[in-house]
């Protein structure tokens, strides 16, 4: 496959950082993990912590088992860890449950919120949640496995089942962008399966205030330029296009194999690889992945393009 990035050489850069290989989910040698197999108490209730899921930015989710012996996953935050974080930031976690709780009765792509707590001894915050399958990542790459070796450019999966994973990826950008929220942490990372449905398991760094002033807070590459770039002298705003961004992103990865450049050619598929045949899917890509938010599409134009659509 001339001019394709290497498997490793793609996990690295859309795994962010997660201590876990895509075949077994075996942590490294040298990692132990200070929560897995340990209890820990969750507004007095005791959860076992049976295995680590994967890291980011923000947090550490792990596989347990609640008191009523039902599997579930935690979110475990250590805000002590996260710079000019404080009670504001705790703040914004319990905001983002609500939102998510509320966001959760509108759209079957939002994951159930069990429980928050925060332990203001260590320092910790947990969201306990329901437990779901692969994220959207190592889906990818399952359904990249099951392609045939010589298929048709831009085909990195099937393009059927490219389709409705789309599908519903835009159905979760309009949800947020109906009530205002912007993620701008978008990524297949983090994005979990549940069955046959792709649900968030959080708001990115919408609503973490303190976070908004400095650059790299989001995921290279697949948050928007304006996420990642610093201007220096005044405070960063976005807009919901900065999600649209994302979701380009996520489109052209299923499409080629990896992530587009922040480059006014971001569209054009990577160094040795044809375009894909397929007109309305380079339209919307041609669309979506421009450097400057004011000329990119909204969700609006997005929803009701021919590729969405048919």
């Amino acid at each position: 496959m001339g001019g394709m990035m290497s498997l490793n050489s793609f996990l690295e850069l859309i795994f962010d950082n997660l201590s876990y290989s895509l075949l077994g989910q075996i942590p490294r040698s040298n990692f132990r993990d200070p929560f897995v197999g340990k209890k820990a108490r969750i507004h007095g209730k005791p959860y076992l912590f049976q295995r680590r899921l994967g890291a980011g930015g923000f947090g550490t989710v792990y596989s347990a088992r609640a008191p009523d012996g039902s599997s579930v996953a935690i979110k475990v935050i250590d805000i002590n860890r996260i710079r000019g974080a404080g009670e504001n930031l705790v703040a914004s976690y319990l905001t983002e449950v609500k939102n998510l709780e509320q966001l959760r009765q509108e759209s079957r792509h939002v994951v159930k919120i069990y429980d928050f707590d925060f332990d203001s001894r260590s320092g910790r915050a947990y969201i306990v949640m329901e437990l779901g399958g692969e994220n959207l990542a190592k889906l990818i790459y399952r359904l990249h496995a099951a392609q045939p070796k010589s298929r048709p450019p831009g085909t990195f999966i099937d393009p059927v089942i490219r389709k409705e994973i789309w599908r519903q990826m835009v159905s979760i950008v309009q949800t947020l962008t109906g009530k205002n929220i912007v993620h701008m942490d978008l990524k297949p990372d983090n994005v979990i399966l549940f069955g046959d449905v792709l649900k968030i398991v959080d708001l990115g760094i919408s609503k973490k205030g303190n976070m908004l002033g400095h650059a790299g807070v989001g995921t290279p590459l697949f948050s928007a330029p304006e996420v990642m770039q610093d201007v220096r002298g005044s405070r960063r705003m976005y807009g919901p296009k900065a999600d649209v961004w994302s979701l380009g992103a996520i489109l052209y990865a299923m499409t080629y194999g990896q992530p587009p450049k922040y480059t006014s050619r971001a569209a054009e598929p990577p160094s040795g690889q044809a375009a894909s045949r397929d007109r309305s899917l380079i339209d919307i890509l041609r669309r979506m992945l421009v450097l400057d938010p004011h000329s990119r599409a909204d969700i609006n134009s997005v929803l009701h393009h021919p590729y969405t659509r048919r």
